[in-house]
């Protein structure tokens, strides 16, 4: 390979280095230069999390070339500094409003905001939007960096506006519950900043893709050929031959189980006999570096025979291949459907949905201070540690899993990926061996929200009373249960919203395929249901001549109500609350929008829904958290905390329940979380789980340290310890019929809820059929406000996920084999397409939780989706039942309606 030196300025400093032929200034960045402040998010130049600045313009680094920058001044994050040598004003203002959730696209954000601000001073919001539309931010909703931007403008100009002068996008009330009472604290319910953000907002947080270990090897898979297939036989010969190629391990190194999955363990770590999906793995290839890797990879000839393969719903029915059945019966549906005044009904084609982290999957395998250790991109530490027991045929004990900081979750990182193929690959060569994949294998490997068809009817009596449900649900799971089996019961149990429905019939069945995985994915099955239930509700409004959210009030679960689970709701049923704030919000909001429209062909149109989720796994699943607190010899507090932070601030808001409950300040707290071997045992990181079980222990653990500090007070040099783990109440699947007759009020489903109404208001262009919205109305039961800015920041990012499912995003395939695998065709929102906020917090407190604190980090998907369709209907008088809504969809069901 030819190479030609080439001279430029990076971050200040003159550089000189040989480019190869194809190098990307990324590869060289990361590389040779060790400044891994920029990320390779997409490696195609769709994403904006690799940007830094070639002489003050924005490039993204993954597809600029390296020759592109001789003689010129590169800038990346860590050159950037403020005039006394610390943050830069846009670092700090990122951090000041809270922009900074995962981090991983934010040192790519900070210099495209930097490009605009040396060149426009004073920028509009279009012009923010337009300067950074080709960074995407799947966390935040995105109106936290457009505030970022016009503070860090405005002081850069000399000017100190405060923030609330840049909050022109949001705007948050706290509200409190009926009963409640406001209890005010010394550090809980301030918004105090990311605890990790000043780490973020420099490019120096280490995400798994970051770390560097003397003599690592790399790896890289040979992935399945087809979407089903026979494996006749693997010819690695040329590929061992290869540059830098040290083992090509397959099934037959695995030294114990040959099986991946947290719960069950269908997956082969390296398939044996056969493939059942594009994202089985066959083998690994592991070299001295990941390109020697990737080529070897390419290089190994797989021998196989394609097998007929199931790529439909109706085909997986039709050949019985039913991976999991849910449901339940309630009363008599049969004779309130023969009563009922009103009947509404429809069937909903409901698209497979692709988290979209910015992160890919990475793992580090290697052996420290005696102990197999795993570090991974992963939400589930202790579940991945019992897994690689089996897979390695050792000890719990002598395998640590570190989850290293997430540059994103939602729930896509609970199932085991590539830690199962680390481990084996650092034990069989006894060395650190780092697996990151692409974005086309992520895509390929990665769970997804579930496709689902689904058949409702509902039935009202003539005040609006639901008599009863009637549903039918089935998914789309892949070939293997990666928690198929628990979304489908989910899908079930909250098949009717948050109403009181006397007679049900729900069933549901989640189905094999060779398609891609379904998986756990922010509402982790609800938000499929809700599209159903939520969209017959404003239906039956609307032949019932009552207000969409009249209808909801009159139906809406309070305390004492049952669940369809079955479960009795005791306390914290903040229900009536949203729905209260959130119709005078909406009205509110209304009245400066409505006199605007119509306009030409745009039409206003506003929709209702509410939501309920589970806080907590239940369903028979153990919920706990744990937490030790050591004083230290220098008297700094050490708090190891279960748990993994994706973004979502819970270090942040561990921290301030810390501080608050135990005497401590901030700046003296040191927490550590996410590491086997150094927390208390603890479940995955889902179901809005960790802020009431986790923060529960914390709270517990410093009421214990008090008591230790009063009997045997510190002294210097000296240690003091306490620990506490919390386990919620016992839980019950749907299906324990024996155990809700047993328990009586004392059943649950899960440990708590959290409730919420939202509304949005769009506008719908009749002549291309393309929806914006305007404005988002929505109110939460938080329970308790640990932080405002966090919560702020999940409602709106869960928001925009919600908005993307509705009008933008899916992941289709053809014959098995997806349609777009580049992040850029994911459908997902861009900065452009950001709506104002106007939230409420109800505070009703959840007694389980720490003071009163509930889970907030995936509810706001919900209802935001059924809204949206709820407001297309208002504006231009169509029903959207196959997701997303895109203007085609949109302007074929406004075809339809005419008669055309």
């Amino acid at each position: 390979m030819e190479k030609e030196r080439i001279e430029f300025t990076l971050n200040g400093e003159p550089v000189s280095c040989w480019c190869g032929a194809g190098e990307t200034l990324l590869q060289y960045l990361r590389g040779t230069a060790c400044l891994r402040g920029a990320k390779n998010g997409c490696g195609t130049g769709h994403c904006g999390a690799c940007t830094v600045l070639l002489d003050d313009k924005p490039v993204r680094s993954c597809v600029t070339r390296l020759s592109r920058a001789a003689g010129r001044r590169v800038l990346t994050i860590e050159g950037l500094r403020g005039a006394d040598g610390g943050l830069h004003p846009i670092q700090k203002a990122f951090l000041d409003v809270g922009a900074v959730q995962c981090g991983f696209c934010t040192p790519g954000m900070v210099l495209a905001a930097k490009a605009l601000l040396d060149r426009r001073p004073d920028p509009t919001e279009e012009e923010i939007a337009s300067a950074l539309e080709h960074n995407y931010c799947r966390c935040t909703g995105y109106v936290k960096i457009i505030e970022a931007v016009r503070l860090a403008g405005a002081r850069l100009r000399g000017e100190d506006p405060g923030l609330e002068a840049v909050r022109t996008l949001e705007h948050t009330t706290v509200l409190q519950g009926r009963g409640a009472t406001a209890r005010p604290r010394r550090v809980v319910g301030r918004s105090l900043p990311d605890l990790d953000g000043p780490a973020k907002v420099q490019g120096t947080l280490e995400y798994c893709g970051d770390l560097q270990r003397e003599g690592m090897l790399h790896g890289a898979f040979v992935w399945a050929p087809a979407p089903r297939g026979v494996i006749l036989g693997l010819d690695a010969a040329g590929a061992e031959e290869m540059p830098g190629v040290r083992r090509v391990l397959t099934h037959a190194d695995v030294p114990g189980e040959n099986r991946l999955g947290t719960f069950e363990r269908e997956q082969q770590v390296f398939c044996e006999k056969e493939f059942y999906f594009l994202g089985d793995m066959l083998a690994l290839v592991v070299a001295e570096t990941e390109r020697q890797a990737r080529a070897a990879a390419a290089a190994v000839r797989v021998r196989w025979e394609a097998r007929e393969g199931i790529y439909t719903i109706a085909a997986g029915l039709e050949k019985g291949c039913v991976l999991a059945e849910s449901g339940r019966r309630i009363g008599d549906v049969a004779g309130a459907k023969a009563q009922a005044a009103l009947v509404v009904s429809g069937e909903y084609e409901l698209e497979r949905v692709e988290h979209g982290c910015l992160e890919p999957e990475s793992a580090v395998g290697c052996l420290e201070d005696g102990r197999l250790t795993v570090y991974a991109t992963t939400q589930s530490p202790f579940e991945i540690r019992a897994m690689l027991a089996h897979v390695m045929d050792m000890d719990e004990e002598k395998l640590r899993v570190v989850g290293t900081p997430l540059g994103g979750g939602f729930g896509s990182k609970c199932d085991a990926h590539i830690e199962a193929a680390a481990a084996v690959a650092a034990h069989a060569l006894g060395a650190p061996v780092k697996i990151t994949l692409d974005r086309r294998e992520s895509l390929l490997l990665s769970t997804k929200r579930h496709a689902y068809q689904t058949r409702y009817e509902a039935g009202f009596d003539a005040d609006g009373a639901i008599r009863y449900l009637d549903a039918a649900l089935c998914s789309d799971a892949g070939p293997y249960d990666n928690l198929s089996s628990g979304v489908l019961m989910q899908s079930c149990i909250f098949a009717g919203g948050p109403y009181r429905i006397p007679n049900i019939s729900v069933a549901g069945r989640a189905v094999r395929t060779n398609n891609v995985l379904g998986g756990a994915f922010r509402g982790f099955g609800i938000n499929q249901g809700a599209v159903c239930i939520e969209t017959l509700l404003d239906e039956a409004a609307e032949k019932l001549g009552l207000d969409p959210f009249e209808l909801r009030r009159r139906n809406a679960l309070r305390a004492g109500s049952l669940t369809v689970g079955g479960e009795k709701l005791r306390h914290s049923v903040g229900l009536l609350d949203t729905i209260d704030a959130c119709e005078r919000l909406t009205r509110e909001a209304l009245a400066e929008y409505a006199p605007r429209y119509p306009r030409g062909d745009k039409a206003l149109g506003v929709g209702v829904a509410s939501g309920y989720k589970n806080v907590g796994v239940g369903k028979g699943v153990p919920d706990d958290g744990g937490c030790i607190l050591t004083v230290k010899p220098d008297g700094r507090l050490e708090m190891r905390v279960s748990g993994i932070d994706m973004g979502q601030g819970f270090r942040t808001a561990m921290l301030q329940l810390c501080a608050e409950a135990a005497g401590w300040e901030t700046g003296e707290i040191d927490v550590v979380s996410g590491d086997t071997a150094r927390t208390l045992r603890h479940g995955q990181a889902v179901s809005e789980r960790q802020t009431l079980n986790s923060g529960r222990a914390v709270v517990e653990a410093a009421a214990r340290l008090r008591e230790v500090l009063e009997r045997d007070p510190w002294r210097p040099g000296e240690t003091r310890s306490a620990e506490y783990y919390f386990r919620a109440p016992p839980t019950y699947p749907l299906e324990d019929g024996e155990a809700r007759r047993r328990e009586g009020e004392e059943y649950r489903n899960y440990p708590a809820y959290a409730y919420t109404t939202q509304a949005a208001i769009v506008e719908v262009d009749r002549g291309t059929g393309a929806v914006k919205v305007l404005k988002v109305v929505a109110a939460h039961d938080v329970g308790r406000a640990i932080n405002p800015h966090i919560i702020e920041g999940q409602i709106e990012g869960s928001c925009s996920m919600g908005i993307g499912y509705a009008l933008g995003e899916s992941f289709p395939s053809v014959e098995g084999v997806p349609v777009n695998l580049s992040y850029g065709k994911l459908g997902l929102p861009r900065i452009g397409e950001t709506p104002a906020y106007e939230l409420a917090l109800v505070e009703d407190p959840e007694p389980l939780g720490p003071f009163g604190a509930k889970g907030i980090s995936e509810v706001a998907t919900v209802p935001m989706t059924p809204a949206v369709l709820n407001a297309i209907h208002d504006a231009v008088g169509v029903r959207i039942r196959t997701l997303p809504a895109t203007p085609g969809r949109v302007l074929e069901a406004m075809r339809r309606a005419r008669g055309e």
